[in-house]
């Protein structure tokens, strides 16, 4: 089965967000979201605009497509 885009950025965040040895709340204070906002997308359960996508992308120097890969 494959995995939806949504779990796929979860995961990929959550992973690179710890590479960079940040906790939950300096990434959410980096981007300007809310605890909730990031523990929803973590857990692949957040519904992403493209906009946030951008800013989750530029925020861990990666290109959006990589975060869905």
């Amino acid at each position: 089965m494959n995995e939806c885009s949504q779990h796929t950025l979860g995961r990929n965040i959550c992973a690179i967000r710890k590479e960079l040895g940040l906790s939950k709340v300096e990434f959410c204070l980096q981007l300007g979201i809310s605890r909730v906002t990031l523990d929803l997308i973590e857990q692949g359960r957040d519904n992403v605009k493209l906009s946030t996508l951008d800013q989750l992308a530029r925020a861990v120097g990666k290109e959006p497509w990589e975060l869905l890969r």
